[in-house]
């Protein structure tokens, strides 16, 4: 049971927050899954607070640096560039943010979160089973803060 009751919003300040589908060796990669939503948590005592979600393309990519191969390997149809920085496409990454991605932001209220010191990112996880019947953690690593421009809203 929530320790708090969740409401989805339509977050319309929020929706030019969207990635568009990618080629990945030419299968689409519809990336929908990731587009911003907001949710409105009631947390009794006459408290709500709304809380707009927004993903970033580490939801499906990884750093050049862990990627594994010298750069002049890596094929440039495999980057990712946002504008802010050049990333390798991850298809694990990919698939397993289509798959849990979104449960697990719905059922936060159910999840130990550890807050991490202001130098490294929040986290949870959850515990997924693999293909093979053997089972790894999937990790979230998020930040919050409140809205500058609206009161009882968290980003």
């Amino acid at each position: 049971m929530s320790k708090f009751e969740i409401q989805v919003l339509d977050s319309v300040e929020h929706t030019a927050h969207r990635f568009q589908s990618i080629d990945y060796h030419g299968f689409a990669w519809d990336l929908s899954h990731l587009d911003s939503f907001a949710f409105k948590c009631d947390l009794g005592a006459s408290c709500q607070v709304a809380v707009v979600v927004m993903f970033s393309c580490h939801c499906f990519s990884r750093s050049l640096a862990r990627d594994g191969r010298a750069r002049a390997e890596i094929p440039d149809a495999e980057i990712y560039d946002d504008g802010r920085e050049r990333r390798v496409l991850d298809p694990a990454r990919y698939m397993l943010s289509k798959r849990l991605l979104r449960s697990l932001v719905m059922t936060l209220a159910d999840r130990p979160i550890v807050v991490a010191d202001e130098r490294q990112p929040n986290f949870m996880t959850m515990q997924q089973m693999n293909a093979d019947g053997t089972t790894s953690l999937y990790a979230v690593f998020f930040e919050v803060e409140k809205d500058k421009a609206r009161r009882q809203r968290l980003i």
